[in-house]
């Protein structure tokens, strides 16, 4: 078995970096990175965050995405994980007007990445590895 070939996605900024699958496509529209399977229902998006003062608190911020999404908050749906640079991570899930919603928070003291991903089809096992990969592999840079 071969392993999937991935690309290397750096921010225009430079301060974040990831992975993304070779088979996947990007572009940027408003200054914010899409990724997307050119024959696949749904799109992963890549919004940066910089705080000037203050850490992030992934908790905080993942519970407030979710209220303006008028998505309740329940942290027994919540998988919270480190990844190997790190970074805290926050992942969830939910279904609004039929898409499916996977939303991730990638903090590292003053920096944050809220990653989100909808379709209007089911994530499968293959796609929901793919994000994971992609979600693992966030490097916040300098």
């Amino acid at each position: 078995m071969t392993k999937p070939m991935y690309k290397q996605f750096r921010s225009p900024q430079g301060w974040y970096s990831f992975l993304f699958p070779a088979t996947w496509e990007h572009m940027v529209v408003e200054e914010i990175p899409a990724f997307f399977h050119p024959n696949g229902g749904g799109a992963l998006q890549v919004y940066a965050f910089e705080s000037k003062q203050e850490d992030f608190n992934v908790d905080q911020e993942l519970e407030n995405y979710l209220k303006i999404h008028e998505i309740d908050y329940d942290a027994e749906n919540v998988a919270v994980f480190e990844n190997n640079e790190g970074s805290s991570i926050r992942a969830c899930e939910f279904l609004k007007e039929d898409r499916v919603w996977m939303v991730y928070m990638v903090a590292n003291h003053t920096r944050m990445l809220l990653v989100t991903y909808n379709s209007d089809e089911e994530v499968g096992d293959e796609l929901f590895q793919q994000l994971t990969n992609i979600i693992s592999s966030v490097r916040f840079l300098n």
